[in-house]
């Protein structure tokens, strides 16, 4: 099978993207912003460092800036979009919450982004590389970037967040709350915090009564109301460290991929977690799978719902989600030893 994130083919070359910036995200990745500098001044010997608000003129063909607080990655991005349009690139350097940003200011806009993972979750990186990248690996991303092709991925819009990678609710946005509490007490538990999250909440009430109407892929609506264990959608493959939901998602092919499970005891949602983990759920009885173009949901109890996009998390009365196809540009970088 191929497990390439992309369907279509590349659309633009680097030569049509000469300026890049780089956001390094100052707490993201262990602190590897110092080394991720050294090996971009190695590769772009002229690159310039530059803040929020310089001027245009000021702004070399490559720039380095870092973060410096809240929204910062999205400012950063807009701006860069103001500067160069069509002609620019950003390369976000941190994990899901740095790439939900960029991301979230260049819908619909003119200028690209890139992911160098450096961050403690960096699920959408797995699937856009097909797999864990290591330190090593992301650093050599930084000489990739010369040799980046761009094409359109697809945005889901859920409510009036975005997100590149996965969106989910109830049980499975408890366990992502706990993992983000383990990880911020024990940092270097990296992505097993979400396994950590999973242990920790075991013995807590898994299931919801939602109503849920989603358009499938060939425009038929289909309406069910029942309880349920989990709840995805995405674009993206992997989620929670490494976990599988979505094993035949793609990023550009026009659709977002659902899947979500059936109310179930302990012991079969353990069995379950473990396909989960490897994408082998699938053809299980309790799982299933669909093609959407949009759906909306809300608790049959009337409870509020709580759910995330790319790992942050929020909470409505109901939620809609609609997939936007070709939303932004997204540069493909050559791994070594992956294609």
């Amino acid at each position: 099978m191929n497990h390439s994130p992309f369907l279509h083919p590349p659309r633009q070359q680097v030569a049509d993207r000469p300026h890049i910036r780089f956001i390094l995200s100052r707490g993201a990745g262990k602190g590897r912003a110092h080394a991720l500098t050294q090996e971009i001044l190695h590769q772009y010997p002229h690159a310039t460092h530059t803040r929020l608000g310089d001027r245009r003129e000021n702004a070399g063909e490559v720039t380095i800036s870092l973060t410096r607080g809240p929204d910062h990655v999205r400012e950063l991005a807009a701006e860069w979009d103001r500067f160069w349009g069509d002609s620019g690139v950003c390369y976000v350097a941190g994990g899901d919450g740095s790439v939900n940003e960029v991301a979230s200011a260049l819908v619909g806009q003119a200028c690209a982004f890139g992911v160098i993972p450096a961050g403690t979750g960096n699920d959408f990186a797995r699937s856009l590389y097909q797999g864990d990248v290591g330190y090593n690996e992301a650093l050599g991303l930084v000489g990739a970037t010369k040799q980046a092709e761009f094409s359109p991925i697809d945005v889901l819009k859920v409510n009036d967040q975005y997100s590149v990678n996965v969106f989910s609710l109830g049980y499975d946005t408890e366990v992502l709350n706990e993992a983000m509490h383990i990880q911020r007490r024990f940092r270097k538990l990296g992505s097993s915090a979400y396994a950590a999250g999973v242990l920790r909440t075991l013995l807590r009430k898994k299931s919801i009564p939602l109503r849920f109407t989603y358009l499938d892929a060939t425009g038929q609506r289909v309406n069910i109301e029942q309880s349920c264990t989990a709840f995805v959608v995405g674009n993206g493959r992997m989620y929670g460290g490494g976990y599988q939901p979505l094993p035949d998602a793609l990023l550009d092919d026009s659709v977002a991929d659902l899947f979500y499970a059936d109310k179930m005891g302990l012991m079969r949602f353990a069995r379950l977690l473990v396909d989960y983990r490897h994408g082998a759920h699938t053809t299980k009885p309790q799982a299933h799978m669909a093609q959407i173009l949009e759906i909306d949901v809300e608790r049959g109890d009337g409870e509020p719902l709580l759910w995330n996009v790319d790992g942050i998390v929020h909470e409505s009365p109901t939620v809609h989600l609609e997939n936007i196809p070709n939303a932004v540009s997204l540069a493909r970088l050559p791994l070594e030893g992956k294609s």
